[in-house]
């Protein structure tokens, strides 16, 4: 052990609301503060939404903000994390019944027709198709086999694709798609208004990582992922800005999660979801700083009007 780390000191919340005084925050309410404390956690709340309201180059609090405005930004994420979750296991419910339907009509519904490698064109990524196998016998015979799949094993010594598929991970689903043969992507693809075979790849990656965002509970509004969402016509539509890097926003942003839905969820649900989010939105009277840190471009809300199937 490294005698010469300083370990962070234990504060009571007194204590946490007097460090916060000290760094400029304006707290009008100490036992309001302190109750939210209890329920959010200091780190939680304000490690997780101070960065927009701090001065970088003084590390202090910019003039006039308030603990009032953390927390209200802290609300807004969780009401956000709510809308884009629940869109997102909408596309989850749906991509797993397409692949699982048109695999079991292609290749047959059992865990041999399942496991079978001849299946899948891997590449020189036979590892990561293997490893996928590993987790499907785990959800099969493992410690904490699910009860429909329990229920499958003991009546029919086996588990179709439809069943086994609904344990599955949409990371999981994500990895079994990309080692799928072509003709069974299209046949996927197809079930999505013709998406290109590249670019539901992409999206899946996406949407698995702002899935577990949502699911964990962790910051939404301004996270972004090391994987990118293809070049696509809303990009274009939308006239966002491009660098030499390609287009600035909707890419890895909370925007390439709402393009992405734009191509995967069917007209009503897509209407749904949008009217929702731009409800989030207005109700939290958000300025153009927080929209940008979401990527979203100026004219966002034309996407509603754009055409893409």
């Amino acid at each position: 052990m490294n005698d010469g780390l300083r370990k962070k000191p234990f504060l009571d919340y007194e204590h946490q609301i007097l460090l916060l005084e000290k760094k400029g925050l304006i707290i009008q309410d100490k036992e309001r503060a302190i109750e939210i404390l209890t329920k959010t956690s200091y780190y939680g709340l304000i490690n997780g939404y101070k960065a927009m309201f701090k001065d970088p180059n003084t590390n202090k609090y910019k003039e006039g903000t308030s603990f009032e405005d953390i927390y209200a930004l802290y609300l807004f994420d969780e009401q956000l994390r709510e809308v884009i979750l629940k869109y997102i296991l909408i596309f989850e419910k749906a991509i797993k019944s397409s692949l699982s339907y048109h695999f079991s009509a292609l290749y047959g519904n059992g865990i041999s027709e399942i496991q079978d490698i001849s299946n899948y064109e891997y590449g020189k990524h036979k590892s990561d198709i293997q490893y996928l196998f590993r987790k499907m016998k785990g959800k099969i015979s493992g410690r904490h086999v699910s009860p429909q799949i329990e229920h499958y094993m003991n009546v029919y010594k086996d588990v179709p694709l439809w069943v086994l598929i609904t344990d599955l991970t949409l990371g999981e689903t994500a990895t079994m798609y990309r080692f799928l043969k072509g003709r069974c992507k299209t046949l996927v693809c197809n079930d999505f208004h013709g998406i290109g075979r590249a670019e539901l790849g992409k999206m899946l990656i996406i949407l698995t990582k702002y899935r577990n965002i949502c699911a964990h509970g962790n910051r939404l509004f301004n996270s972004k992922t090391g994987d990118s969402i293809l070049d696509c016509e809303v990009h274009k539509k939308l006239r966002i800005n491009k660098s030499v890097n390609g287009y600035c926003q909707g890419k890895s942003d909370l925007f390439s999660v709402v393009i992405s839905l734009k191509y995967l969820l069917d007209k009503k649900d897509f209407r749904e979801f949008y009217c929702n989010l731009k409800g989030v939105i207005q109700r939290n009277k958000l300025n153009d700083q927080t929209l940008n840190l979401m990527g979203f471009p100026p004219e966002w809300t034309s996407i509603s009007r754009i055409t893409v199937y």
